[in-house]
Parts: structure tokens; sequence; C-alpha cells
């Protein structure tokens, strides 16, 4: 069986008719072609891999065409069709209402056969903007350069050896200008693994949910869970809307596919190894983890670690259908503005904005991302009124952070940091603003217009050694995080903050020194608690030297976790040395006795 959301509600429908019914659905964002007919005997059908928009194809009775922007094509019924890139045949099938490279390659039993995941490879690679959730998008362009080097593209070839045999056919691509996405590196050529993971997320199970953007089209993650990637909240702030607070993202027409990871913010590249998807400043997205019988469920949603420059929300780990998803929680994972791009001022910057402050955009992507919750997180089988924010490291300090701005009130009723510091603290405007003049002088930019047309590997490449974060900006932080806590003007819901055995030496100073005070000035519940699942010898024993102060403040984390009202200061254990063997640890049973709700 499988799932059809109507009016925000889980219902059920035949698998067969649910499936093929979805993907006949119009598409978003594909480019526009004609296939129509007038014929009323002629049957529509659909080319997926994503749907593929201008393909050639031709049937034994109809027509030569193009498939158009939804990547559909016109056949009448028991004829076979012929599909093809300009003079590159893909291969041959009788008509259906969906047709994908596995049924058009004869004798293929699996995408795994080469000559399919070949042509998996091509199709990804050739998508003209790059976000494959559009569709695949073979331009005028595209089918131009692919015709003529249709000689040298053979199909029946070992993974490696096709590969290869694409990097002419990319470059000239390149250098016509044929793709239009946003990242100025050299278009990479899809793996075989990414070109079959997506071919399998597009052709399994799919679901329909209504969002305020317009309708999305999931996949089944796993029997009991659905899950949708890459979904837009905010515009891609590209051009005269970087360094700008982020803008809504514009509604979509038809229904747009949740199958691909977005691209992960922009940083230094080479971090892109660790994170799913490609990368550019054009990263504003989204992914959502439902069970399929999800109604009025918690949601969890997840801000990265990598303090506030690096990493990103696009893992598999980060995503894992067995996790929180299989407890019965709607889990949210975002990916927003770092470094450089999300936590930069500038006194340009500060006189254009209208509150006389700049910086803090990545935690004004973070807000607007739980502002979409609000409006969207029903339909997928959330509760709006339960949304726990949670982060680790640098995630944790967004977490905090965010408790203490007037601009996220509301959007969260409880919060979570793992190994989160307040260490150091909010810097202030005119610390930042020197920072994005270092950075406008190493780009030797004589404007902040000339610095908005530098595109973001110089970006990055300009400010390596620059280390921006979260500012007073007399906006999203009227005044430093500390003094909103102090002064009772931060977000007061129930908060737990989490260290590690053997974790680094801010985290610890942050429960010892910033707990303390943040619980006083608080009258929500806080709580303190050790995740003890590290190994005891070996993989970490260099770490223990320089965390060493972790070992008196399990006596704290013990305590104020089985405190039934707010934490109050206890004192730590006295001087001295402190075994693993001889203090108090919190196991997993233990720490279900935490008065959060999820």
């Amino acid at each position: 069986m499988t799932y059809r959301v109507i009016n925000g509600r889980w219902r059920r429908a035949p698998l067969l008719a649910v499936s093929l019914s979805l993907l006949a659905l119009p598409l978003s964002g594909c480019n526009s072609s004609s296939s129509s007919s007038s014929n009323p005997e002629a049957l529509t059908g659909t080319f997926i891999d994503s749907a593929v928009s201008g393909l050639n194809y031709k049937g034994t009775d109809t027509a030569a065409g193009v498939t158009d922007e939804w990547g559909q094509f016109n056949y009448f019924s028991g004829e076979t069709i012929t599909f093809a890139i300009g003079d590159l045949t893909l291969g041959s099938a009788q008509g259906a209402p969906v047709l994908t490279p596995l049924s058009v390659t004869s004798g293929a039993e699996s995408a795994e056969d080469r000559r399919v995941s070949n042509k998996l490879i091509l199709l990804q690679t050739l998508d003209a903007d790059g976000d494959l959730n559009n569709g695949i998008q073979i331009t005028d362009a595209i089918r131009a350069k692919v015709s003529a080097n249709a000689g040298d593209i053979n199909f029946d070839q070992p993974t490696s050896d096709f590969r290869s045999s694409l990097e002419p056919l990319v470059e000239s691509l390149e250098a016509v200008g044929a793709f239009s996405d946003p990242d100025p590196r050299p278009r990479a050529i899809r793996t075989a693994a990414d070109a079959l993971e997506h071919f399998a997320r597009s052709t399994s199970e799919r679901i329909v949910v209504e969002t305020t953007g317009g309708k999305l089209r999931g996949f089944e993650a796993d029997e009991n869970t659905w899950q949708f990637l890459g979904i837009p909240y905010a515009q891609p702030p590209l051009g005269d809307l970087r360094w700008r607070p982020p803008v809504a993202a514009q509604p979509w027409p038809g229904v747009r596919d949740a199958v691909a990871w977005s691209d992960q913010a922009a940083q230094i590249p080479a971090l892109q190894r660790y994170g799913e998807g490609g990368m550019s400043e054009d990263s504003l997205y989204l992914n959502i983890t439902a069970p399929k019988d999800a109604a009025d469920l918690p949601v969890m949603v997840w801000f990265h670690g990598g303090g506030f420059t690096a990493l990103t929300s696009n893992t598999k780990p980060f995503n894992n259908p067995k996790a929180l998803a299989s407890k019965g929680v709607v889990q949210v994972s975002v990916n927003h503005r770092l470094g450089l791009f999300g936590y930069i001022a500038h006194p340009d910057l500060s006189a254009e904005s209208g509150y006389g402050g700049s910086g803090n955009y990545g935690q004004m992507d973070l807000i607007m991302a739980l502002e979409w919750v609000q409006d969207n997180i029903a339909a997928f089988g959330g509760n709006p009124d339960n949304v726990t924010i949670f982060g680790e490291s640098g995630g944790g300090r967004k977490v905090l952070s965010l408790m203490a701005s007037p601009e996220a009130a509301g959007l969260f009723h409880q919060a979570i940091s793992q190994s989160g510091t307040l260490f150091p603290d909010t810097r202030s405007l005119a610390a930042a603003e020197e920072i994005g003049e270092a950075l406008q002088n190493n780009l030797g930019a004589a404007s902040l217009d000339e610095m908005r047309q530098r595109s973001w590997t110089e970006i990055v490449a300009a400010g390596v050694m620059l280390t921006p974060y979260t500012n007073v900006d007399n906006y999203y932080l009227p005044d430093t995080e500390r003094v909103s806590f102090e002064s009772g003007n931060q977000n007061d819901v129930p908060f737990m903050f989490v260290i590690n055995t053997n974790d680094t030496p801010d985290p610890i100073d942050t429960v010892r020194d910033v707990f303390p005070w943040m619980a006083d000035h608080s009258v929500s519940d806080h709580f303190a608690t050790l995740f003890s699942h590290q190994p005891r010898v070996g993989e970490n024993s260099a770490w223990r030297p320089i965390t060493a102060p972790s070992w008196p403040m399990c006596s704290i984390c013990w305590r104020a976790l089985f405190r039934t009202t707010k934490w109050a200061w206890l004192s730590i254990l006295p001087p001295g040395s402190y075994w693993r063997s001889r203090m108090p640890t919190v196991t997993s049973s233990q720490a279900t006795r935490s008065p959060l709700t999820t």
C-alpha cells in the first residue's frame, strides 16, 4: 500500500493507481517543449529518472516529438517508442504510462546493468540547472552538443571508462554556457552510486503533499517512512540577495519532486565530500523524514555542526529513516548560509539594512525555516505546537543563539544543545564589521556591489582565515546572547544541555560556567546530561589529556537530570583525580525521565 495526502491527512490508496497517477502529475520547473497531439486516441506517458524534458521520441505510428516540460510523450496503444538525445539513441520500449532508462534498454533486468546505469549517469549529468527536483532539462544547446559527440558515447562499457568518455562532452557544454546552475566550478560527472540512488528514489512508491509553496512529491525511504529531500524554504540568496535577510521561497507550478539532495552551503570546497549533493550559495533547503502513519507527532528540527562555517545537514545519518522517525517523530534537517555568506557584517551592509546592523543571515535562515515548519509541518503529520530544535557542536551554539533572539519567539517549544558553547560571547557589531572590511580588502573590491559580483569560490578563498559568527546587529540580536538571558528577554522554553564523555573544553566550560546562570534566569526546566557511549580506550585516548575537566562535570549532569524543578547551582565534586569507574553516568533508560516532550 501507499499513501496519498489530501488536505494534510494521510489516506490509503491502491498502490498501482497512486504510483502511476503521482508520476503522471506535472513536475515543476522543466523547460517547455511541445509534444501535444490532437489525435483523440493518443495516450500520454512520462519518461522519468526525474521527469526528463527535451528528449526526442518517435513511435511506429506516432510522429516525432520532444518530451514536454513534464517529461510527457504521446503514444498509441501497442506501439514501440524510441527515445534519443538528438542523434544519440537511448533505446526503445512499448508505449506505457511510465517509461525509464531501464525499460528502454533491451534485455536489462535491473538498473545495475551497466548500460542502464551509464544512461542514468548521462541524463543526470546533463541536467541544465543542476536541480534534479525540477526534473532533468535537456535544452537545445545540450541536445546539439550530445548529437555532435554521439559517436563517442558507448553505454555498454565499464562505468569508469564511460565517465571518462563524457569529459570532452561536458567540457564543450561548459564552453558554450549550457549549464545554468550557480556553481562556477566545472560540472561534475555523476557517480554510478549517486545516479542509482537517485533512480531508486524516483521509481519508489511516491507521496504528494500540499504545502504553502505548492505540491511536493516525496518517496518511500523504507517500509514505514516517507522522505522529502531538497524542499525550498527561501529564495536562493544570489546576486542582490547575498548578505540580506532571507526572502520566502516563490511558489512553484505543478508538482515539485523531493527526491534529490539540494546543494550544501558554500564553504571550503574540499568539505563537500562529507555530505550529499553539490555545493553553492543556492542552499536554503530542508529535508523531512516522517512516519507513514504520522498524525500530530512531535517535530524535531536539526541544526548541523561545523561551527558557523562548515558542513551540512545533507547526510544520510542526519536523515536516517531508522532513527527519530522510527520513534514517532517527524524530523526536519536544515541547511543555511555559513561563514562569510551567513555571518558577516560590514558598515555598508549596516547602512543599507534599515535597522542599523548586519550579519547573522544564517541565523535568520534558520528562523525562516522554522516559520516554514510552523506553516507546513502539519501536512507531513507533525504538530506545529510541539517543535524541538536541537543541534550538535556549532549546531548547539545555533540553538543557544536562537533561544536569545526575539525574532525566534514562538517558533519552537523545547531546545537541546549537544556539545554547544557560548564561548566566546556574541561579537559586537563594530568587531563583526571589521571582519567584513577585511574580506573586502582581501578581495580587492572597491564596493559592496563589486563584492556581490564575486563568485562564491572567490569569497571563500579570500576569507579562509576569517572566523565570523553571531554578532549584535540591532535586529536578530539587539544585545549579546548572554545579556538576553540576564535581562529575561530570552525564549524561555524547557532546555537540555548535553556533553559527551571526553568532550572538548568549550562545551565543558559552558556547562560549568554558562548553564547555571541560564537556568537561574529561566522559569522553564533546564537539564544537563552526559552522553557516555564512548570507547573506553584506544580511539579516544588522545582526547583524554585535554578533556580531564569532563569528569567532575558528570556530577552536575547526574543531579540536574533528575530534578523536577528548574535547575539550580550544585557544587561540583572536590578537587582530585576522577576516573570513569568512579563517576556517575546517565544511561539511555534513565535519560528517558527527562520531561522534554519527544
